[in-house]
């Protein structure tokens, strides 16, 4: 009880958001991370323009939080330099922390030129953290969902928190194996419904159809182009993520798309296994 107590959220924490950049074509964050604390440990650090691959506010959060700790390892005898913590810092990635995937990934689905990001949010919590981010980083951006979760999930809080990010195109329902089995998997027309009932508590309109499994088939023809409406609708995963793209090629013109995997780590370890099968 007597070792000492600090805070990466004391006022002494005086770190700040600044902008996005790219590096190498994949986005990140530009932050400042300033510290002066003085509550029983004395640290100080000024790291200006720390460029983050982990996308977010809640991350410049966890970022400021070790450097905390990186500077409590000087204060036990380590010798860590600021070069070498931003370098950590800067270097930091998690596999399904809004991971985009470069181009090479995505072709590899079949989606060449797209853009797509996955992240494992799970809870209406994780989602509302996302949503944040996506608006952060995608302001101008059209967006299609890829949605699998588990079935003891709260699907509806989820659906709520992510069926008004940005310019919303579709959601795709899909199913992936949990923890290897069918037995925890909601199914995809469960996961509709609940994005259903999410618009109609928005009053939004929606579009309720089946993905096109056939590459060739023609959502001009459909009157899904043009309809205003957000698109709902249900397959495979690979055919999701497919048909998603399309409609976003269709509707975006000369606006930004980008189609996010979510739902659950599960269907991220999917889409990466698919990637490296």
């Amino acid at each position: 009880m007597s070792s000492p107590v600090v805070s990466a959220s004391d006022l002494g924490n005086r770190s700040a958001l600044k902008g996005f950049c790219e590096v190498t074509g994949i986005p990140r964050q530009l932050c400042d991370i300033v510290l002066q604390i003085e509550k029983d440990y004395d640290l100080s650090i000024e790291l200006l323009g720390v460029k983050l691959r982990m996308l977010g506010a809640h991350q410049l959060q966890n970022a400021v939080t070790a450097t905390c700790a990186a500077l409590c390892l000087n204060k036990q005898g380590w010798s860590l330099s600021s070069g070498a913590i931003r370098t950590g810092l800067e270097s930091a990635f998690l596999q399904g922390r809004t991971q985009i995937l470069s181009s090479e990934e995505a072709n590899l689905l079949g989606v060449s030129g797209a853009t797509i990001l996955l992240d494992g949010a799970h809870t209406k919590e994780s989602a509302r953290a996302l949503e944040n981010t996506l608006q952060m980083t995608f302001p101008k951006a059209k967006m299609v969902l890829v949605v699998a979760m588990a079935n003891d999930k709260d699907h509806l809080g989820f659906a709520r928190e992510l069926i008004s990010v940005g310019d919303l195109d579709a959601v795709f329902s899909t199913e992936v194996d949990i923890a290897g089995a069918k037995s925890r998997m909601a199914s995809a027309s469960l996961l509709k419904c609940s994005w259903v009932n999410a618009s109609r508590e928005m009053n939004m309109k929606v579009l309720d159809l089946k993905v096109a499994e056939s590459e060739d088939q023609s959502l001009q023809a459909a009157g899904i182009v043009k309809s205003q409406s957000i698109l709902l609708a249900e397959g495979s995963l690979l055919a999701c993520i497919r048909a998603g793209v399309k409609i976003l090629n269709e509707r975006a013109g000369e606006q930004p798309g980008i189609l996010v995997v979510t739902g659950s780590l599960h269907i991220v370890s999917a889409v990466l296994g698919y990637l490296h099968s």
